[in-house]
């Protein structure tokens, strides 16, 4: 038995160093959540391509695109060693401080995002005059999967909860941000119920979109930062 008990210490040694140096994701075991459902990666942009295979819409925003990340340096260096080829570099003019952004939609057949308590991104900052990084997620009240907004208004969301938190970049090199999605605050009292509902379920399709707002901080400023690794966490 002692004999049985090693080998199976050593296998399961085994397995866990495969991961450390980049082997397949866990799966999920009898009475455990694997990495993979503790993490829903929504994007790290190592397609190179913001239209593939995750598609992002943007608008006014001058610089969208995916850049070489070996040039970004400096900040904790866990998080940087965790960026791949490529982050997405948002920069743009200000007017009125905003300078744009961009948004995807996240909602899919059969997929339970309400298990998620956090957004979770690694950011790249240039250092005090970086930007802020409006965090906008959209739910559906409507139970039509679609997002409703009114073009005479900005695109204001009208029939949906939009739940948005500000992040001010205001660091150098890369840090990672993990923020509870109880601290996002509600902006569009009335349209929906004005509660949290990211589940599918009486025809919703649950947490349908997310949208970035770059603002500069100054009114005609400049926003400048890089973004990677954008997901939902369990913890």
């Amino acid at each position: 038995m002692e004999k049985i008990a090693f080998v199976s210490m050593f296998l399961c040694f085994c397995v866990s160093l495969a991961f450390a140096m980049g082997g397949p994701p866990p799966k999920k075991g009898p009475g455990g959540v694997g990495l993979a459902e503790k993490v829903f990666l929504i994007d790290d942009f190592e397609s190179g391509n913001i239209r593939s295979p995750r598609e992002w819409w943007t608008f006014d925003l001058e610089t969208v695109e995916p850049v070489d990340s070996k040039e970004l340096k400096g900040g904790d260096d866990k998080v940087a060693s965790s960026v791949g080829e490529y982050s997405l570099l948002l920069s743009g003019l200000a007017r009125s401080w905003y300078a744009g952004g961009l948004g995807t939609y996240l909602a899919k057949e059969n997929q339970d995002l309400s298990k998620y308590g956090n957004f979770q991104a690694d950011i790249f900052g240039n250092g005090p005059g970086s930007g802020t990084l409006k965090v906008e997620l959209v739910d559906d009240d409507s139970n039509n999967w679609t997002v409703e907004q009114d073009p005479e208004r900005n695109y204001a969301v009208t029939k949906d909860d939009k739940f948005v938190y500000e992040i001010k970049v205001d660091w150098d090199g890369w840090k990672r941000v993990s923020i509870p999605i109880s601290d996002f605050v509600l902006e569009n009292s009335g349209a929906g119920d004005g509660t949290w509902n990211p589940q599918m379920s009486a025809g919703s399709g649950g947490l349908l979109q997310l949208q970035f707002i770059a603002l500069a901080v100054e009114e005609t400023g400049k926003a400048n930062f890089n973004v990677d690794n954008i997901s939902l966490t369990m913890e």
